[in-house]
């Protein structure tokens, strides 16, 4: 009868105008009425205490991604002459915050912050912080997304305005104008709340998974720490309760643990061997935890085999997963936040400064890049070569202007614009002359 009551409720004037609270997040009728069916959704601290803090595959992918992110180098550059050239004037002040954001943290621990928010929550806010006298920000600092909710001027507007953002921590609690924050989001298509959707949300069932598998191997090792145990193949009399406990208690104390692992235990009797437990190869466990590995890499869009899985042979070598990481997931996330920047802290600087700003990452100075900017370098020097040389041909009557435009499309892929524009026509020249 709730559901019936809930869907009832649905349509009653009183609850059309209610909000509500849920997830550290307001939501209304206008912002999810799904959210009364829709309870798979976890709690954001719950996901970073049993996900990037308690499983070490979710810790190891989570922190590999953010540290790549964090190794591509940013870079203020400013327009000149229709083109962007790198700031490397040192007292300027857009330059000053993006090389340190705040006073506490160098950029790379302000950078590791700010995506691991990201990756862990769904959400990251920055607080722009402007010194006294100052209309401009003069610092950043990360407000923990898990412990910030989102207040909408009007809940039952599905298209309301932010009031204001609101942190609530450890009995601190402060009001952040919608001005102060640049918000960065992963969309929630669920639409349940007006926060983002974590990535370890759809992944919940395998970490849910994985965690128990860690958990068995413990207990594995813990209370079975022996193999096998030999005793007595004569029929005796039935033990009491206090015999069995006693007996278990020793049992234990004699089994359990690491060190007696593949340890036998023997009695003074007449006996017979029982196998004890199963190892966890027998158990499928290794299985288990590889796949669960493969899933977390997966959500984050990085390649298992850069945390030694074995069985991994989607790339030809080490060298490409590591390219990959880079450019199916570290740079990606890393210009996600390069676009907000610009969006939300870019202009103030331009108009404060009357130049035209623009926060850019430098691949440059990304090695494992640098082997394919080299081979496109010499592929881009051959195709010149080859231009340069068609066109002398042509023009010294060698090969028809045809012929040389053919080559271009069908070995070098050119469409037959580009190929007319490097080739002259020679049937053209002739008869104009």
């Amino acid at each position: 009868m709730i559901i019936v009551d809930k869907i009832k409720a649905l349509f009653s004037v009183k609850n059309y105008s209610d909000s509500n609270s849920w997830n550290g997040s307001s939501y209304s009728f206008f912002g999810g009425w799904g959210s009364w069916f829709y309870r798979d959704k976890e709690d954001e601290q719950k996901l970073i205490n049993e996900g990037y803090l308690s499983n070490e595959d979710v810790f190891s992918v989570v922190k590999k991604l953010f540290d790549a992110a964090s190794d591509v180098p940013l870079l203020l550059c400013v327009k000149e002459n229709e083109e962007f050239v790198p700031v490397t004037d040192m007292s300027n002040d857009y330059y000053k915050l993006i090389k340190r954001p705040n006073k506490d943290q160098t950029l790379k621990e302000y950078r590791k912050e700010q995506y691991s928010n990201f990756l862990l929550t769904g959400d990251t806010f920055e607080w722009k912080i402007e010194a006294a006298g100052f209309n401009y920000p003069t610092s950043l600092k990360i407000v923990p997304s898990q412990y910030t909710t989102i207040n909408m001027m009007n809940d039952n507007d599905y298209f309301s305005e932010i009031k204001n953002y609101y942190f609530c921590w450890g009995g601190q609690n402060k009001y952040f104008g919608p001005d102060e924050i640049v918000h960065t989001q992963n969309l929630d298509p669920s639409y349940c709340s007006n926060k983002g959707l974590s990535f370890l949300q759809p992944s919940y069932k395998a970490l849910s998974t994985s965690n128990q598998v860690h958990t068995a191997e413990a207990h594995m090792i813990e209370n079975r720490g022996a193999t096998g145990m030999i005793s007595s193949d004569q029929e005796g009399y039935p033990l009491t309760e206090e015999e069995r406990e006693e007996i278990n208690e020793r049992f234990k104390k004699n089994a359990g643990g690491s060190k007696n692992y593949n340890k036998m235990l023997t009695v003074g009797s007449k006996v017979k061997y029982t196998s004890l437990g199963l190892s966890p190869k027998d158990l499928t466990l290794t299985d288990l935890d590889l796949n669960k590995l493969r899933k977390f890499c997966n959500v984050y869009g990085m390649s298992s085999q850069l945390f030694n899985d074995p069985a991994n042979k989607t790339f030809n070598n080490l060298g490409e997963a590591k390219k990959s990481l880079y450019t199916e997931a570290a740079i990606p996330l890393a210009q996600l936040f390069v676009d907000s920047w610009n969006e939300h802290l870019t202009p103030i600087f331009s108009e404060k400064d009357g130049r035209e700003y623009q926060v850019k990452l430098d691949t440059s100075k990304i090695e494992v890049l640098q082997s394919d900017q080299k081979q496109e370098a010499e592929k881009n020097k051959i195709v010149t070569e080859s231009i340069s040389s068609l066109a002398s041909k042509v023009s010294t009557g060698q090969l028809e202007s045809q012929a040389a435009k053919n080559i271009l499309v069908y070995s070098y892929g050119m469409s037959e614009e580009q190929a007319n524009e490097l080739i002259p026509d020679t049937t053209t020249t002739e008869t104009n002359e």
